[in-house]
């Protein structure tokens, strides 16, 4: 097949779309031809010539010797050798060294086959034997009727013995390596014996003795197997690894023999006969293979002194005369006819009597061929020309084809993918040039790709990169500019109302109770609730006003471009009316308020911040003074803001610096005087010194979440108090605790104060819980948890009972012990008979009911006086005693009695029943 059909679809294409060859490189696209074929026709040429040049050189014939061997019969001369006529005088060279060599080859192989013993070293010994009968019958014929019969006739013995030699150590060799396998088959035979034995003796529980036996055996054949397998197979050992195989086979026939009775009576009389049987075959063998080695070494150290004396005595005889005759009659010996090639064994043999004497002619004639001469130079001729062809043929075209190559990657690299590379010049190079027009086809074809899918990404940047921009000003839920946007809003039109004498209006809205949308309807709901409202609010703020989402449930509104300050009031009214309406979501009218709180340019800020947070305060009151209010910013809310804000740092920090404290405040019986209770009251002592009461910063820490950790705070020390009491000089001490409702909702309280108790040793009964009333808002499962707390003995009092969400009902529904009537009540009882009336039916009621009454806020005498009447009654107040450290109170509930005494003698109320029939009361009290 023709090289152009043989290309690949690609190189065809190529060829046809016109990338030929250009000029001297035509003939390479029908060749071809590789690198290694035109170095390899070079070479061939080259061999070719020196081939020639060896045969004619050897056939050329400048100095042709030529002798003539005619045998004459000469008869031995009866007479003296001195009377022999003189003859010619040879000497004839012996090479002996392939003969020794094959002598020292022979001993090297055979001690390789002695000591390895394999498959390799078996052959070695075979080649060299054929190697060395090769070697003694070429020394033989070398040497024939040159060398005395006798000394061929002492090396041909020295050559049978030394053989003799060799074939009785591989013999002893081969016993060697029987008498190893038979140790190791001994060996194996001992360790399966053991082995199955000791797996029956584990299945038999009861016969520990013997299986104690065995794994002792067992571990003595495995030493001596280790021991035994140490040993090299072939090579030489040192006495030391011999003594050691001796001392573990001692070792495990000693075990063997001192377990005997327990073996004969578990595995067998015959076991014990077979393991003896084979442990004295096993010695046995040893021996032998003792002995062996000993006579191995022996063997072979005389084996390398007769290869060394063979060796001597065939270099002994590296020259000899073929005849010789002095010119002195008394010293020519006898001459021997010689044969043109005698049998190594006939010489050894052979009288020498029976060798005759011959002559050796020699002439010498000399021939020149020029023609050879001729020939060898024309064909060295032909072949520098072939090598000089090949030579600037394969340059030619490999350098050619490599421009192109790099002109054409140049191109490319400066970005011209339409680059391609004319075929031609050697098989590798156009194989090449084909790959690389490939290359070029496909790399043009990515580029294409390439720069569509460039063109493709760059237009989803650019789409990518308005959505972000998108998303990074707008709202992703509503849609509604976010607070980045609102910013620059903002800014721009306080530039705009500044350039105008213009005002801005700034609202913040919150959704009323938006809280219970989202827990009642769901999350999902409550987005659609938020689009709905951002919806109207788009409708309402109109094309001069600008909405925006903040977050959560809050908006904001920019009123640009008002004239009047009542222009801006008018649209936060007219925002608040707007959501008076119900608003549709998914089929639902809901009524959604909202809560407004503005500001305005340049009346409360003259920058967007201050604006903003001028209108957030203003939100803030308008929440506070009910739903659906509008709240113009003053600077007294912002004053108050700051207030809440430094108040609630200060909380967070009080309590790292530990500057909450508790102070106790005693409640009495009013008939006896008797200290019944305490209750804990929480102090914050400020930086400056001050005190400061709950009263100014709970409702901060309740809307802060910081509640829980300061009632927490107060529970623990609290109880902590109660227990040092208890354990000390005031074992009947109870606390009166005031809860928060959070806590009541944490599922956890309960556990928390049985842990607080058990901690402190502390019986519940000592400690008293106090509570609002508000409490009945959180649910029924906070009735339950107190209902728990007085079910593990603690009190429950309910607090500030007369006021604000006071019910009937509640002194039902709760589990009560306790009612504390509120000191707004208590402040009027001795002035106002409305009030006295409803204070004596209240503590009535409870009394009725089963509940202690505590009546707290008195702070006069004569709140003393009215209250102590309604028997059985508890008072507390500024007037019996202030709130105190707990390192004071003991003293002070000590002088509490008298204290109360003198309060009740030195009443007015009094003084007319004390002179003319002094009452029970005094009576007690005296």
């Amino acid at each position: 097949m023709h090289r152009y059909h043989a290309l690949p679809p690609f190189g065809r294409a190529h060829l046809e779309r016109g990338i030929k060859p250009a000029g001297f490189f035509a003939l390479s696209a029908k060749l071809r031809w590789g690198v290694g074929v035109r170095l390899g026709v070079a070479f061939a040429a080259v061999a070719a010539l020196a081939v020639a040049a060896n045969l004619l050189t050897e056939h050329e014939i400048a100095v042709i010797n030529t002798t003539h061997i005619v045998p004459v019969a000469v008869p031995v001369p009866a007479a003296p050798l001195s009377h022999a006529p003189s003859t010619t005088t040879s000497l004839k060279s012996i090479d002996s060294q392939p003969l020794s060599e094959a002598v020292e080859q022979y001993g090297y192989a055979l001690r390789d086959q002695v000591l390895v013993h394999d498959e390799d070293a078996d052959n070695q010994l075979d080649d060299a034997l054929r190697n060395l009968q090769h070697e003694t019958q070429a020394f033989a014929s070398q040497t024939a009727g040159v060398v005395a019969p006798s000394r061929l006739e002492a090396l041909r013995q020295r050559l049978t013995s030394f053989i003799q030699q060799g074939t009785a150590l591989s013999s002893a060799a081969d016993a060697r390596q029987e008498t190893l396998r038979s140790l190791a088959e001994r060996l194996e035979a001992l360790d399966a014996r053991t082995q199955a034995a000791l797996d029956r003796a584990w299945k038999i529980f009861g016969r520990v003795i013997a299986r104690t036996s065995l794994i002792d055996l067992k571990t003595a054949l495995d030493d001596m197997r280790r021991r035994f397998e140490s040993l090299p197979a072939t090579e030489d050992y040192d006495r030391g690894a011999l003594v050691g195989v001796i001392a573990s086979e001692s070792a495990f026939s000693a075990t063997l023999e001192k377990s005997a009775h327990d073996l004969a009576r578990s595995e067998g009389a015959a076991w014990l006969a077979q393991m003896r049987a084979d442990i004295a075959q096993l010695e046995d063998l040893q021996t032998a293979l003792i002995q062996s080695d000993s006579g191995r070494r022996t063997a072979l150290d005389a084996l390398t002194q007769d290869s060394r004396s063979l060796i001597e005595l065939a270099r002994s005889m590296k020259s000899a005369h073929v005849a010789a005759a002095s010119s002195s009659p008394a010293t020519a010996p006898a001459a021997a006819p010689m044969a043109a090639a005698v049998p190594f064994a006939d010489v050894l043999h052979a009288p020498v009597s029976a060798l005759g004497e011959r002559t050796i002619e020699s002439t010498s004639t000399s021939e020149r061929e020029d023609d050879h001469a001729a020939l060898i130079g024309w064909i060295s001729a032909a072949v520098l020309v072939l090598i000089s062809v090949i030579s600037i043929w394969t340059v030619v075209s490999i350098v050619g084809p490599v421009r192109r190559l790099r002109f054409a990657t140049s191109r490319i690299a400066a970005g011209d993918v339409s680059a391609r590379v004319a075929r031609g010049g050697i098989h590798e190079l156009d194989d090449l040039a084909v790959s690389f027009n490939q290359m070029a086809e496909q790399l043009a074809t990515a580029q294409s790709l390439a720069r569509t899918h460039q063109d493709q990404l760059e237009a989803k940047v650019a789409q990518r990169t308005r959505e972000l921009q998108h998303l990074a000003e707008h709202d992703p839920l509503t849609q509604l500019p976010n607070r980045r946007q609102l910013l620059m809003h903002l800014k721009q039109s306080i530039a705009r109302a500044e350039a105008n004498a213009a005002f801005v209006g700034v609202f913040f809205l919150d959704l009323d109770n938006f809280k219970n949308i989202n827990d009642s309807m769901g999350h999902a709901f409550g987005d659609r609730v938020l689009e709905a409202i951002a919806e109207q609010l788009r409708v309402v703020a109109g094309v001069a006003g600008f909405a925006a989402r903040l977050g959560g449930d809050e908006f904001t509104v920019i009123c640009d471009s008002a004239a009047t300050e009542q222009a801006v009031r008018a649209v936060g009214w007219e925002l608040v009316r707007a959501f008076q309406r119900p608003v549709s979501v998914n089929g639902r009218d809901l009524m959604v308020g909202i809560s407004v709180g503005a500001s305005l340019y340049p009346a409360h800020g003259t920058d967007a911040e201050s604006l903003l947070c001028a209108a957030d305060a203003a939100l803030f009151r308008a929440k506070a003074l009910g739903r659906s209010q509008l709240t113009v910013f003053s600077p007294e809310l912002l004053e108050a803001a700051s207030v809440k804000f430094s108040t609630e740092q200060g909380l967070r920090r009080a309590m790292e610096r530990e500057e909450f404290e508790l102070v106790f405040q005693p409640v009495i019986k009013a008939a006896t005087f008797e200290t019944v209770l305490v209750e804990a009251l929480l102090r914050w002592r400020l930086p400056d010194g001050r005190r400061a009461s709950p009263a100014e910063f709970l409702t901060v820490a309740e809307e802060s979440g910081l509640i829980m950790e300061i009632s927490d705070w107060v529970l623990c020390s609290a109880i902590q108090a109660a227990s040092k009491w208890h354990h000390g000089a005031w074992p009947a001490a109870r606390v009166a605790i005031n809860l928060s409702s959070r806590q009541l909702l944490d599922s956890r309280f309960i556990d928390r104060v049985m842990d607080l108790l058990r901690e402190h040793r502390l019986p519940a009964c000592c400690i008293e819980i106090e509570l609002t009333e508000n409490v009945l808002q959180t649910g029924a499962a906070t009735i339950e948890v107190l209902r728990c707390l007085r079910a593990n003995g603690l009190t429950i009092a309910l607090d500030d009972f007369g006021t604000g969400y006071s019910s009937l009902a509640s002194l039902e529904r709760l589990p009560l012990t306790r009612v504390k009537l509120d000191r707004e009540l208590i402040a009027s009882i001795h002035t106002s008979a409305r009030s006295a009336a409803i204070g004596r039916a209240i503590v009535g009621l409870c009394h009725n009911l089963g509940l202690e009454v505590t009546a707290e806020g008195v702070e006069c005498r004569e709140q003393l006086v009215m209250l102590a009447n309604h028997e059985p009654i508890c008072l507390q107040g500024y007037l019996i005693a202030q709130p105190m450290a707990a390192d004071k109170l003991l003293p002070a509930l000590a002088a509490l009695p008298n204290h109360m005494q003198s309060l009740l003698l030195t009443s007015p109320a009094l003084r007319p029943a004390t002179k003319d029939a002094p009452s029970d009361k005094l009576v007690a009290i005296n």
